[in-house]
């Protein structure tokens, strides 16, 4: 008899369609039907431009109640299925229909997410009380690192039911753009966005607060005083992409492209030498990786679990202190005068991609659902 699995979340992201498209494979196999239940994007979404539909998903409606509550009309998908899979957020109201039917015992429910909030200002605040009170109450985990299993299994959940996934983005896809792009194409590119030294920095993913726009920016001229032919592209949208654009006004070395995605984004990644990420580090250090760029980045206090990838000193720099952007500037700019060290780091960084896979992730994903279904 088929097992029916159900992923129910908000927004679907075009970074997370070859995953689900992956599992849904691979389950089969194992006799269970994957399906996800996934709603229109709404706003930063919509600036962002980085959603995408997903054929054979179900699109439900999305109610947007008071101080920011959601309720997915996903009710008909959760009691059909064997196991539900739901993100860990607050604000989402169906989590806690799927997980008070849990305790119940009436349907199986799992999480996905981090454990805690890695951008909460205060990690004992009503809403991280609140997110650590419910983190218990379903029947599997999916983790994205090892660190949110240690955080997970403090709080008394048995690691037993915990699987650790390791979010990945396809870097397997990324670097088969990469190999199809020839020289020629990449020196056009160039020439169309008016680079001309051989020193290119890039900045790839939303542009919102948390990624510290305006502290890049501040720091990009520090790096231009001491290497007079850097150039810079920003590869993105979002709400503080006017940010990126009044610079460019003033700094013709500055260059925006907006979102690009796939080959594109690839192309772009490919003229640069170093990745510059000040603010909140997720998936893009993967991208970055699958490039064989060095990843600069901040000891910044609310990075996303993927900060546990970057290596300092051998695929990049997290520098201290976090708000300064002399200390940020100075890393980037040894690393631009030293072609050794930058021929070492890339190398480290495509070692370390290697580690990290959509094949892996979905692997031990499909074994997790396995094992909920069957636990």
């Amino acid at each position: 008899m088929t097992s029916r699995v159900v992923y129910v979340f908000p927004i679907s992201h075009r970074f997370r369609l070859p995953f689900h498209e992956r599992l849904r494979r691979v389950l089969e196999k194992d006799g269970v039907e994957y399906t996800v239940c996934y709603s229109a994007p709404f706003g930063e979404n919509l600036k962002k431009k980085d959603t995408v539909d997903i054929s054979w998903g179900h699109k439900v409606s999305l109610l947007k109640l008071w101080k920011g509550a959601l309720l997915q009309l996903a009710f008909w998908d959760i009691l059909s299925s064997d196991l539900v899979i739901i993100q860990q957020e607050n604000r989402l109201l169906v989590n806690y229909v799927c997980q008070l039917l849990s305790m119940l015992r009436l349907k199986r429910v799992a999480y996905f997410g981090h454990g805690r909030n890695f951008q909460a200002g205060n990690t004992n605040s009503i809403g991280e009380r609140w997110k650590k009170f419910w983190a218990t109450k379903v029947n599997w985990w999916f983790a994205y690192t090892d660190e949110t299993k240690d955080f997970i299994s403090k709080l008394g959940f048995p690691e037993a039911r915990i699987t650790v996934f390791n979010n990945a983005v396809d870097t397997n896809e990324l670097q088969q753009h990469a190999r199809s792009i020839s020289s020629d194409q990449l020196q056009m590119l160039r020439s169309e966005l008016g680079l001309c030294g051989k020193n290119v920095g890039v900045y790839v993913g939303g542009l919102y607060r948390e990624k510290r726009i305006a502290f890049l920016i501040d720091a990009l001229d520090k790096i231009r005083a001491s290497i007079p032919d850097f150039e810079f592209i920003f590869v993105g949208g979002g709400p503080d992409l006017s940010l990126a654009r009044a610079a460019a006004e003033t700094r013709p070395w500055v260059k925006i492209t907006g979102p690009k995605f796939d080959r594109e984004k690839v192309a772009l990644m490919l003229l640069a030498k170093v990745f510059l990420m000040p603010g909140l580090v997720g998936l893009a250090v993967l991208d970055a990786y699958s490039m064989g760029l060095p990843v600069f980045t901040t000891d910044y206090p609310y990075h996303s679990p993927e900060i546990a990838y970057v290596i300092p000193g051998a695929t990049g720099a997290i520098t201290q202190p976090w708000g300064s952007a002399d200390a940020y500037a100075a890393a980037v700019i040894d690393a631009l005068r030293r072609d050794d060290e930058l021929v070492r780091m890339s190398s480290n960084c495509r070692e370390q991609a290697t580690k990290f896979t959509m094949d892996e992730m979905v692997s031990r994903f499909s074994r997790g659902v396995v094992q909920a279904l069957n636990g």
